[in-house]
């Protein structure tokens, strides 16, 4: 088929297909997909809608779609149940014509598979439009889990563990912010430029742009096209980042002159910032496993003009034999499980699971294992994870302070803007989407005493 020829939402149906089939990630499918498409950007808005809507809510709409089925959903061709869930999701959550989406499904359906798949899924959403006011949604009251997991589209696992760590409204409000469409934010760097000379140059190009409140060098972007097209970034004026990532080196507190590990550095969006707060003097060295990404890592060094920063390829967890040198401060911004960037990556929800989280805890401990044996007397280490469980925050911390009695919890709080010292009791920071506005993110603070 030409190129010219696919429409809106068959482009939305290949990515959604592409992510189940191949278990790939949206937000890597969808740039590519709509690149190659010919599509003005209203249809390319649309597309996205669809793509990140009916992932996000996939766990509702499976509900629904087997609620009114004559077939058990695994015995319904895996493509198929997308057109299915595209359909439904389109009911549900958007304005579009009841027949318009019940035509284009099955038009879908007719293309893709056998006539009988076709009249079976114009059948179908038929019947869900004719009842969709009817629904049996759980009573939130009589049985709070399914209802927020169904009515915010959430596992129910993950539902339960929030309620136990939040409570019952604070996981409400939580599941409601993660189907927000997440805002944009972008990094001054104060090595080529300032926030404020940044912040004019946006908004008299008609870029809608908002100065952070929660860090110094932060802006928010309200809307624009590829990010990366414009020349600011391609001069290295800035760095996209959220909010909650430019806390974490502001945590780190360093200073001009010292030695930096960042243990999980890659793609290199803290490293640099870490860099550009050090005003280019002193060394950092940053470490990822992979090889690709370091050179990433290389690439936003070279486009931000820093060039105190160097990699080393290695797991962040056997690197002992390869520092000889004092390290002043020690960055791990660990692998997790992501629970806090829901927002931003609505298939994730569906592959997360309690074993993947009690396995990610164990390299979490070896990592901060590691960084104790590396940091000299005096020194810094920070955590951070962006995500929302205690498993992988502050157990992990405790269970580290425990094991490592030289070590002592400090006050990460105070390093973040008045704005983010809201009376909490903690030492640690814990950013959660519904309250603070940014991803969800954990961070602790530790200072090595001897």
């Amino acid at each position: 088929m030409a190129k010219d020829k696919i429409s809106a939402r068959e482009i939305a149906l290949e990515t959604i297909y592409g992510v189940h089939k191949g278990d790939g990630y949206a937000n890597l499918l969808l740039p590519n997909a709509l690149g190659k498409s010919n599509l003005p950007k209203r249809d390319k808005a649309f597309v996205t809608e669809l793509v990140y809507g009916t992932l996000r809510h996939e766990g509702t709409l499976d509900w629904i779609i087997a609620r009114y089925s004559s077939r058990d959903l695994g015995k319904i061709p895996l493509q198929a149940l997308d057109i299915l869930r595209l359909g439904c999701y389109q009911i549900f959550y958007t304005r579009v014509a009841p027949h318009a989406i019940c035509n284009e499904s099955t038009e879908l359906a007719k293309k893709l598979f056998h006539k009988g798949i076709a009249s079976f899924t114009n059948g179908l959403l038929r019947n869900i439009i004719r009842k969709k006011d009817n629904l049996p949604w759980p009573d939130y009251k009589e049985d709070p889990v399914s209802y927020i997991s169904l009515k915010y589209s959430h596992p129910k696992w993950l539902v339960e563990m929030w309620i136990e760590d939040f409570g019952l409204e604070e996981t409400k409000q939580l599941c409601k912010a993660n189907n927000r469409r997440p805002h944009v934010s972008i990094r001054a760097n104060n090595l080529k430029t300032s926030r404020d000379n940044l912040y004019k140059t946006l908004s008299n190009e008609g870029i809608r742009v908002d100065k952070s409140k929660i860090v110094p060098e932060g802006i928010v972007i309200a809307e624009t096209g590829e990010i990366s097209a414009l020349p600011q970034f391609k001069e290295g004026l800035f760095f996209v980042q959220d909010e909650s990532s430019m806390t974490v080196s502001h945590v780190l507190n360093p200073r001009e002159g010292e030695t930096i590990l960042d243990l999980c550095a890659a793609p290199g969006g803290k490293a640099t910032h870490i860099a550009e707060l050090m005003n280019n003097k002193g060394k950092i060295i940053a470490v990822d496993v992979h090889s690709n990404r370091l050179n990433l890592i290389k690439d936003n060094a070279d486009r931000l003009g820093i060039e105190i920063l160097e990699t080393i390829q290695d797991d962040g967890t056997k690197l002992k034999s390869k520092i000889t040198e004092p390290i002043d401060r020690i960055l791990i911004d660990a692998p997790c499980s992501g629970l806090g960037v829901l927002a931003r990556r609505p298939d994730a929800r569906w592959r997360k699971s309690l074993d993947q989280i009690e396995e990610l805890s164990i390299l979490q401990s070896d990592l901060l294992k590691t960084a104790a044996s590396l940091v000299k007397a005096g020194g810094v280490i920070v955590y951070s994870v962006c995500t929302i469980t205690h498993q992988e925050g502050i157990e992990v911390i405790e269970g580290f302070l425990q094991s490592n009695p030289e070590f002592v919890l400090d006050d990460a709080v105070k390093y973040l803007s008045k704005t983010m010292q809201n009376g909490e009791p903690y030492k640690w920071v814990q950013l959660l989407p519904h309250k603070h506005g940014t991803d969800g993110l954990f961070i602790a603070r530790m200072v090595r005493s001897k």
